[in-house]
């Protein structure tokens, strides 16, 4: 009789704990049908060469050259909630911080860690027009970069996001976890280029005239080379070392799962 007694207790007590725990999932995972956004926008001069550093956590980065000395920033700042006073008090816990000085423009994007504690999510997206010789640097986690007509040193960083970069004629440097990378060369800077991906193919398209010494590595995928010039040392589905047009600035590029794929502009 006890012994039925405590396995009834036990019964009883699981399927309390099992309630609280449904209802714990339940807070988490409520139904954010409520929104609420707000803009915020910056305009700064940069001396030539200087430096713009953005640093996101949820949401996509777009960058473009302004045509003159201006760093234009533009952030769109986007929370969701169970009802529309949690979206609103989700918006408001977005932080921007800025640091600046005439030769740097740097910006964090500061969010709230526990959102689902309190029923929200948070997602801030830049829109950003920098001078074309800026040197930049550029990351966020969740989200993609795209970056265009830039002409100086790039570092572009995501987690969860593509890459792309299009008529840039700097050193890039660029890397995501889960993703793609496509970047379209319009000259090949002295720096060269370093490009990563775990998760996704790396395209790479460069003049057909660009000396380079190429050194590319996949584990699972292929890599094509078709229709460069190419003077080989090393050359197999995995692997690829090379001297393009006599060699010269270095073109690094390392995938995991996905192919790489080099071809001329």
């Amino acid at each position: 009789m006890h012994t039925s007694l405590r396995r009834g207790t036990a019964l009883a007590l699981s399927v309390v704990a099992l309630s609280v725990a449904s209802a714990a999932c339940d807070i988490v995972t409520a139904d954010l049908k409520q929104s609420a956004t707000a803009e915020w926008r910056k305009t700064y001069t940069l001396e030539p060469g200087g430096r713009v550093e953005i640093s996101n956590v949820n949401g996509r980065i777009r960058v473009e050259p302004s045509g003159s000395n201006k760093v234009d920033v533009v952030a769109e700042k986007k929370a969701k909630g169970a009802s529309a006073d949690a979206a609103k008090q989700a918006l408001e816990r977005i932080e921007i911080k800025e640091n600046v000085s005439p030769d740097s423009v740097r910006i964090e994007t500061k969010t709230p860690r526990n959102n689902g504690v309190f029923g929200g999510s948070t997602e801030v997206t830049y829109t950003v027009r920098v001078p074309a010789d800026a040197d930049v640097r550029f990351t966020t986690v969740n989200g993609g970069i795209e970056v265009s007509r830039l002409a100086n040193r790039i570092k572009l960083e995501t987690t969860n996001g593509g890459i792309t970069a299009h008529d840039v004629s700097g050193a890039i440097e660029a890397t995501t976890t889960n993703g793609g990378v496509d970047v379209d060369l319009t000259q090949l800077a002295r720096g060269g280029v370093t490009l990563g991906c775990t998760n996704g193919a790396i395209k790479l398209r460069l003049p057909a005239d660009a000396a380079a010494t190429i050194s590319a590595r996949v584990a699972n995928g292929g890599i094509d080379s078709d229709g460069l010039k190419l003077d080989t040392t090393e050359s197999s589905r995995r692997s690829l070392e090379a001297r393009m047009n006599g060699g010269g600035p270095s073109i690094k590029i390392e995938g995991t799962n996905g192919g790489i794929k080099i071809s001329a502009r």
